[in-house]
């Protein structure tokens, strides 16, 4: 299959560029027009910009499948930007897609699109809701977008909702972690028990492969997380150790928390610098989130391998073996 993949210099898209050449696709890389050109290969490069529809008009010939990867993410996500980005850019590369006669098209989305429901599980037909989060909600535009072209039938679509995934490359989550575990200003927030929401890069690359090459997955929406993780406790507690730090023990109440992350993103601003806690981490660490992933077992054979310690531990050597 020849396919074109949008945010291909992310840590994700670089994964899965790698398998899905291994496994005979000929791969087509979107890069900017100001992008530095990768070795990659045999791999086809094309520049463009998805905020820029002009400058895709005649980038998708001859291919048969999109992976759209690319999106705004990370702290300090307007809305203006979210709306050019993931919004916008989704509906632009969609629409030239459709111009190019290619019907397939596989779109990375979010968990983020159920505004972030606490204490229940949630399945891909759990209801869609905006909560003011520039990410979450143009996410949710997104997906809306991509679904009327796939009900005027324009689009053989399938969407993915990944949980926070990490892994090697993971240039915002981790590091962020690590430096708060280093200083020892990390704290457990709420009462540490909840599971983790993370999900390792390879699995989320296992996923997409299965989708963009199964029938059955057309039409599809699929969660993606690994609901085997432990304890925000337990993950913080072996970072620790693999890291040869002491483990967090002062906690923050999830309210308490959420206004800290607030001030704390304030002074940030004010310094032009990157704040050590966010709200969306809160949000993301704080509560206990349930996503299933039944539909994705169920339908593809999908079954997350990564253990959560193992991944962390591997992505934890590779950055102080980088650092030194």
């Amino acid at each position: 299959m020849r396919v074109l993949l949008t945010g291909a210099t992310g840590f994700i898209g670089r994964r899965l560029i790698a398998r899905l050449a291994d496994e005979g696709h000929w791969m087509t890389a979107m890069l900017l027009p100001s992008e530095p050109e990768p070795d990659w290969g045999a791999t086809r490069i094309v520049r463009g910009d998805i905020t820029d529809p002009a400058s895709l008009e005649g980038k998708l010939v001859e291919q048969d499948a999109v992976v759209h990867l690319a999106g705004a993410v990370g702290y300090g996500q307007t809305f203006k930007r979210c709306n050019e980005i993931n919004r916008d850019g989704t509906a632009n590369i969609a629409r030239e897609a459709c111009a190019a006669g290619i019907r397939r098209f596989l779109h990375m989305s979010s968990v983020s699109v159920y505004g972030r429901v606490a204490g229940r599980e949630l399945s891909e037909d759990a209801p869609l809701r905006k909560i003011g989060d520039p990410y979450g909600d143009t996410k949710i535009d997104a997906e809306r977008i991509l679904g009327t072209l796939a009900d005027e039938g324009k689009l053989d679509l399938t969407i993915i909702r990944p949980t926070v995934i990490y892994g090697p490359g993971d240039d915002k989550f981790l590091p962020k972690l690590v430096e708060n575990l280093k200083t020892g200003t990390a704290r457990i927030i709420g009462s540490g028990n909840n599971t983790v929401d993370l999900v390792h890069v390879d699995d989320a690359v296992e996923l997409i492969t299965k989708a963009l090459v199964d029938p059955r997955a057309v039409g599809g929406v699929y969660n993606l997380s690994n609901p085997d993780n432990p304890s925000w406790k337990t993950m913080l507690t072996a970072m620790a150790e693999e890291l040869g730090v002491p483990a967090p023990t002062q906690r923050l109440p999830y309210p308490i928390a959420m206004v800290a992350a607030a001030l704390i993103e304030m002074q940030a601003w004010l310094k032009g610098e990157t704040p050590r806690l966010t709200r969306y981490a809160v949000r993301v660490i704080g509560r206990q989130y349930h996503y299933s992933i039944e539909r994705a077992r169920e339908e593809l054979g999908y079954e997350p391998r990564v253990e959560l310690l193992d991944g962390l531990r591997q992505c934890l050597a590779a950055m102080q073996g980088t650092q030194r």
